[in-house]
């Protein structure tokens, strides 16, 4: 059965960001959206469709780019408050409930895969491939590996994972469904057993009607995982 659903265009984009501004002021003060940032991508997606996927670089790598986890931490905290949480069936990353404060115990067994772009600081649009907008997310690699959509594009499911389901709440709702089997965030490169072992990913399943946080092998290519990319 299709996970399609209605993608909301740009300027409902941008409500649900401003609405998330809100919440993000309140648990990460810092972190908020200057105003004149929203004016800007405003602009920028003005007559996009809905293939045009908004989403904010957090944080600072260093380097002047995004900081990923950060970004993901961001929002797996906003997912975790508000939808109810599973400890995954898999390998467990987060603790049971997930712990979201944990920032600095997570941070070291998280990264970005090695070859992974760089995630832009402020507002960014990637398009949805024509699949996926179509078909719905996760449709243009049904059954291939995160490995093998990482070889594919250098652009794999990474925070936008997290943000998208910010947005796109109905996606959670399919995903309970079992409509969306998984989303396999394939640019995270997790190290589930100590340092130098970042051969796994995070997924996001559901598990009784619960949100589910997991780890799999990157190169699992069990059918039941849906990976997908940005164009």
């Amino acid at each position: 059965m299709s996970g399609k659903v209605a993608f909301s265009n740009p300027k409902d984009q941008v409500k649900k960001w401003r609405e998330l501004n809100d919440w993000i002021k309140k648990s990460f003060a810092k972190e908020a959206i200057p105003d004149k940032a929203f004016g800007e991508i405003e602009k920028k997606v003005g007559g996009s469709g809905p293939q045009s996927r908004i989403f904010y670089g957090f944080g600072n790598d260093g380097k002047g780019n995004a900081d990923p986890f950060l970004t993901g931490h961001i929002f797996v905290t906003y997912l975790m408050e508000k939808f109810p949480n599973e400890k995954s069936r898999f390998i467990d990353f987060y603790p049971s409930p997930p712990d979201p404060s944990r920032f600095d115990y997570y941070r070291p067994k998280t990264k970005m895969r090695e070859g992974a772009a760089a995630r832009p600081q402020g507002f960014y649009v990637k398009d949805l491939l024509p699949k996926d907008l179509e078909e719905g997310i996760a449709s243009s690699f049904k059954g291939h590996s995160p490995s093998d959509v990482r070889k594919l594009s250098p652009w794999g499911w990474g925070p936008e994972g997290f943000e998208f389901l910010a947005i796109e709440p109905e996606y959670v709702k399919l995903l309970h469904e079992k409509k969306v089997p998984y989303f396999v965030l394939a640019d995270y490169a997790i190290s589930p057993y100590g340092e130098g072992d970042f051969f796994s990913t995070i997924f996001l399943g559901s598990d009784r009607g619960r949100l589910e946080f997991g780890v799999t092998n990157a190169k699992d290519n069990i059918a039941k995982f849906c990976t997908s990319h940005f164009a």
